[in-house]
């Protein structure tokens, strides 16, 4: 089911996506932009007690589906005599289409998902709002996926594949974010020479992050058609975020241009991905790395180490990714997975068939199996009698999705038992599952204290489901403050253009 075909074929393809791109901005920080595209006398009352609620009913990820949605509409003309019209330039507009859009999705919830275990729709729910409640306009953004896919192996790659060094990439992407947050068209028209910025290096950049309208729009007809729920269904902004239009595509848009910092950020991996086993095992390598240097830069007084090598024999294996010692025991083993969601592991129906739970089943096997040759003296390494086990993800895997960790133990479980029998129940200890921005949330907060606190809690029966963000705010100290993202003064260490635009930039939280 679709928000009706006749309202969204009431407006111009490109008329609509000047209104996504109005309703955006207006609800942005800085609104005066949108302002001289729509009504005035269609806001909500600068006056009233609850303007600014009000001003802001619509969230960014349901104008994502809308844009989405639009796409597969009849275009204007092809229903026959047209009975209303949607106007580009009225904020009720996008309110008409949204509320259509809420009753459709309790419709179908009603219809389809109220008898569905409901902690994989909360998955499902966290999968869709969660990047947009965070935000894209943020350091460890920029500074993590540019460690992680902006050196070494994929960096050489995207620039022979593309013609563009990441690093040039990169710069034009937020370029364009920051001209789209004033404007809603980019055109050539000589605005990017003024920053040194030839039209020709502008094209590379939009053959990646760009499609033409007609491309995009038979992309989702294809894409979307293959899921039921319109919550779930794919977005092919997640790829495009810019749409051209136009005989020549000449005219581009950016109906919500935060999603052009999502695809030069950690939208780098669709364009590296294709680069075999030495880009991925690369990418692998700095995703580990950087979850050292963040763990130590933030807990410096904690003992943290690398992984290393010990006998079984006739095996040689290697401990976890990132160990914890307190007083020379094993208090926190990490294990980091650098692998991607794909929608289906999102938003399928049987998300546990998808690919990639294969790896976190095998990341809590290689945990337990870890604990269990400490105890039986392999590695030389005693255990904590509170020691975790944790599964520390790029993606944000599991959020929220009781069901399905509880899935991938069983998994793991069963894994244990086919493969090393000698793994007992006292070595299946706690394992927690962290994607990275909740890693980073938690440690903006966090004494050694505290958090190791918190990773021993996340696994009692009250924290059951809990992001380790917020099982950490229930003890921390009430007086901490918000410590500074360790690598703030780095960031031109990874993208040089960050230092070359000095004061011209916008600032990162």
């Amino acid at each position: 089911m679709s928000p009706d075909p006749k309202l969204l074929s009431a407006i111009g393809r490109e008329e609509f996506m000047q209104l996504v791109w109005s309703t955006n901005i207006i609800q942005s920080e800085s609104p005066s932009p949108a302002k001289r595209f729509l009504l005035n006398s269609s806001l909500p009352d600068a006056r009233a007690p609850n303007c600014r609620k009000n001003l802001h009913l619509i969230n960014k990820w349901e104008l994502e589906t809308l844009v989405n949605e639009k796409m597969t509409a009849p275009e204007r003309g092809k229903q026959g005599k047209q009975v209303r019209s949607l106007r580009w330039d009225h904020f009720g507009s996008s309110v008409s289409c949204v509320n259509l859009l809420r009753r459709i999705e309790d419709l179908e919830f009603k219809a389809h998902k109220q008898n569905e275990d409901i902690f994989l729709e909360l998955g499902r729910i966290a999968a869709r709002q969660f990047d947009w409640q965070r935000r894209f306009v943020n350091l460890p953004q920029f500074y993590g996926n540019a460690f992680v896919y902006g050196q070494g192996e994929c960096a050489s790659f995207f620039e022979s594949q593309y013609g563009i060094t990441l690093d040039r990439f990169s710069q034009i992407g937020f370029v364009m974010f920051v001209c789209f947050s004033k404007q809603p068209v980019l055109a050539d028209n000589g605005a990017m020479e003024k920053l040194n910025i030839g039209w020709e290096e502008v094209e590379k950049t939009l053959a990646l992050v760009g499609a033409r309208y007609v491309d995009a729009a038979k992309l989702a007809r294809t894409q979307r058609k293959a899921t039921f729920h319109i919550s779930d269904k794919a977005s092919v902004l997640r790829r495009s975020p810019c749409l051209r239009f136009g005989a020549n595509g000449e005219r581009v848009r950016a109906p919500l241009p935060e999603l052009i910092l999502e695809r030069i950020t950690s939208g780098v991996f669709y364009d590296v991905i294709d680069g075999g086993g030495p880009v991925r095992d690369d990418y692998g390598r700095r995703f580990e790395q950087y979850c050292f240097q963040y763990l130590k830069h933030s807990l410096p007084e904690l003992n943290w180490q690398t992984e290393f090598k010990y006998k079984k024999k006739p095996n040689t294996l290697d401990t976890p990714d990132i160990l914890c010692l307190e007083s020379g025991k094993v208090r926190v083993a990490i294990e980091c997975k650098s692998t991607r969601m794909s929608h289906g592991a999102m938003f399928g129906k049987k998300p546990f068939e998808e690919r990639g739970y294969k790896d976190l089943v095998k990341a809590v096997f290689q945990l337990w199996r870890f604990f269990s040759h400490c105890r039986r003296g392999y590695t030389k390494l005693d255990l904590n009698k509170d020691a975790v086990g944790v599964v520390l993800t790029l993606d944000n895997w599991l959020v929220m999705a009781e069901t399905l960790q509880e899935q991938v133990m069983q998994a793991a479980d069963e894994l244990a038992q086919k493969k090393d029998p000698e793994i007992l129940a006292e070595d299946k200890r706690a394992v927690q599952f962290v994607a990275i921005p909740e890693m980073e949330r938690t440690l903006s907060l966090a004494s050694s204290s505290s958090f190791l606190t918190a990773l021993e809690q996340a696994s009692s029966s009250e924290f059951k489901g809990w992001r380790l963000d917020g099982v950490h705010s229930k003890f921390a100290d009430e007086h901490a403050t918000q410590a500074k993202y360790p690598f703030a003064d780095s960031l031109g260490d990874l993208l040089p253009w960050w230092d070359r635009m000095g004061r011209a930039r916008p600032t990162l939280e």
